[in-house]
């Protein structure tokens, strides 16, 4: 998200996941509850714990596959091997995201966002945890100064390559929606369509994808935390963090045919996702701080 689009309504509308919560709604909603609900500024459970195989043999993330479903409950797609180092960190950031004060609790726009972090060594908020020193310079280096990367202007692009820094880096970047032009012949990264392609061309998102979302503006990226794959007869889910938006998780729902209900968020079209191609190597080996 950015600075000059309209506050996005934050009501989730049908949503079906299994074993979840009813999702939060934000309007009059303070900030306050939304940064301390399931422990910690902003977090939230995850809707696919445990990683669970659905039945047939498509390869996750393929364009085109369409996994044999048989029944009724939703099947949570696991991670790769990146993909939950990835979530391990957006995690770690997202947990640690909040409004400014002066926003009087009040989500709203241009200003009203989730885009601060609690900096290491701060005391504010109380009880969340800092925000990942090791992102924070990664940020430093790759863009010295820039207010895309600043505590109080943190940018959805900058979590998402923040989220990657420590794994796998994107190198290249773009304002978010860009980031779809910009990855789809790089060496090392694949996507996967959703909104951008007819139904027998979408795939499957994966915990640790970039999920684009293309708008009249410059679109928004989040990552992908957690997805619970819809059947013939009823919705999946998927789980999103993300800054610089009305929250640091969100869930959606998934329609059978792989695409996303974004009705909580008018103008907004999840157009697909983007990961590191199959085989890729992980680049940097370290984990996330606790706490």
């Amino acid at each position: 998200m950015h600075s000059s689009r309209t506050v996005l309504l934050a009501m989730s509308s049908g949503v079906v996941i299994m074993s979840l919560l009813a999702f939060v709604a934000f309007s009059g909603m303070s900030a306050f509850f939304a940064w301390t609900q399931g422990g910690g500024y902003g977090s939230g459970p995850g809707i696919c714990r445990t990683a669970a195989p659905w039945m047939g043999s498509p390869t996750p993330g393929t364009p085109g596959a369409t996994p044999s479903l048989t029944g009724t409950a939703s099947a949570c797609v696991p991670a790769s091997a990146i993909g939950a180092q990835v979530v391990a960190w957006a995690r770690a950031m997202a947990d640690a995201l909040y409004v400014n004060p002066a926003c009087g609790g009040r989500i709203s726009s241009p200003d009203c966002y989730d885009t601060w972090y609690k900096a290491p060594g701060s005391d504010y908020p109380p009880g969340a945890p800092s925000f990942p020193q090791a992102v924070i310079q990664y940020g430093q280096q790759v863009c010295p100064g820039c207010s895309a990367w600043a505590n109080g202007t943190y940018q959805c692009v900058s979590f998402v390559r923040g989220a990657y820094s420590q794994v796998y880096p994107m190198t290249l970047s773009a304002n978010a929606f860009d980031l779809w032009a910009l990855y789809a012949r790089q060496p090392g990264w694949m996507e996967i369509p959703a909104a951008a392609a007819p139904a027998d061309q979408r795939g499957i998102p994966l915990p640790g994808d970039v999920m684009v979302f293309k708008d009249a503006s410059i679109g928004h990226v989040a990552i992908v935390m957690s997805v619970a794959l819809p059947t013939a007869t009823t919705k999946g889910a998927i789980t999103f963090s993300n800054a610089n938006s009305v929250s640091p998780y969100t869930t959606m729902a998934v329609f059978p045919d792989f695409t996303v209900d974004t009705t909580s968020w008018p103008g907004y079209t999840v157009w697909g996702y983007i990961r590191p191609a199959g085989g890729a190597k992980t680049q940097v080996h370290t984990r996330p701080p606790i706490g």
